[in-house]
Parts: structure tokens; C-alpha cells; sequence
């Protein structure tokens, strides 16, 4: 069972990026490229960025890398700290997050569709029960 549930898990996140993909590409990102957006917005450090998605550092750097040289975030010294830095979105990062969101929601939303409003309440419940460590 424990198998089952994960492949379906796996499954519709697979389905969702794959679903996703075409417009992703047209803005330049990969779905992981999005998410790191979302990320930094809140976790500008790169080593927080990373902890928090759970990837290891040198991921994370290579895709921070990646994601200023095509001017989606920029990077600044901590005024605090000058061995460290931090990044932040620029106009066209905060643009490209939004599409990416919009049609991540769009990908879920086609899917919860197929759902009773009472089903969608319900799968929040076990995923929230699910997450708790």
C-alpha cells in the first residue's frame, strides 16, 4: 500500500509537469527553476533556498547561477555580512513567477475539477495530516 500511494503521488506530480512543460519552456524556466522562484522570494539566502526545497547546496548554486545570467534574479552582498549574499527577483523574475503559478494552477485546477467541493476539503485534511512530522 505504502508503494501505491506513493506512485500515485509521483504519478500526478509527473502528469502535472509534464502538462506544465511547454509553457515553462516558452518562459525560459524549468519546472525546479519556478519553484527556486518562489523560494527566493521568501529565502533569499542560498543556503536557506536549499534547505529549504530540500536539494543540496551546490544544486541550488548552479541553479541560482543560471537563473541570474538570465536576468531573473539579481544577487547583493548582505550589508550585514560582506562574506555573504542574497538574491532577489527582478521585474522579469516576478513576471516569469507569476505565469509559472498561473499555470501550475491552471495544471491543478483542471484535475481538482473532477472533484466535489466536500472531496477537495477532505484531501486537504490527510495531506495537512500527512505532512505533520
Amino acid at each position: 500500500m505504502v508503494w501505491e500511494v506513493m506512485s500515485r503521488i509521483w504519478r500526478l506530480q509527473r502528469a502535472l509537469r509534464e502538462e506544465m512543460e511547454e509553457g515553462l519552456e516558452a518562459l525560459d524556466l524549468s519546472g525546479l527553476e519556478a519553484w527556486l522562484l518562489r523560494v527566493v522570494d521568501t529565502h533569499p539566502y542560498p543556503s536557506d533556498a536549499a534547505r529549504h526545497m530540500g536539494l543540496p547546496p551546490p544544486t541550488v548554486s548552479h541553479m541560482l547561477r543560471r537563473l541570474e545570467e538570465k536576468n531573473f534574479l539579481e544577487r547583493s552582498l548582505d550589508n550585514k555580512d560582506l562574506r555573504r549574499f542574497s538574491f532577489r527577483l527582478t521585474e522579469k523574475g516576478r513576471n516569469a513567477l507569476r505565469q509559472a503559478e498561473a499555470l501550475m494552477e491552471a495544471a491543478l485546477r483542471r484535475r481538482l475539477a473532477r472533484l466535489k467541493p466536500e472531496e477537495i476539503a477532505h484531501l486537504l485534511e490527510l495531506l495537512g495530516r500527512l505532512e505533520v512530522a
